[in-house]
């Protein structure tokens, strides 16, 4: 299982998406976290289905902490969200 975290700056821009998509590809890539502060929950949903896992939760930023994305896909990983709290990354 390979799994990759990264603390994406400015995933709102098309060629950063580029460039994760190329990441998990060569790679290949089970699990992905996306660490983003920055991006409201309207521009992740659309962001998100363009990566091309199966499945994806995330958790929205409260102003500037926070955000957070578990992408994967179902086919090799089994996995579910316990549970999400969006007030944990609160310092």
């Amino acid at each position: 299982m390979k799994i990759v975290s990264w603390n994406v700056q400015g995933i709102k821009k098309p060629q950063v998406v580029q460039e994760l998509i190329f990441l998990i590809r060569t790679h290949k890539s089970d699990i992905i976290c996306i660490l983003e502060k920055m991006v409201n929950e309207k521009h992740i949903e659309k962001i998100l289905p363009r990566i091309g896992f199966d499945h994806y939760d995330y958790v929205p930023p409260i102003n500037h902490s926070g955000g957070i994305a578990i992408l994967r896909n179902n086919g090799k990983i089994h996995a579910s969200v316990i549970w999400k709290n969006p007030e944990l990354y609160i310092c």
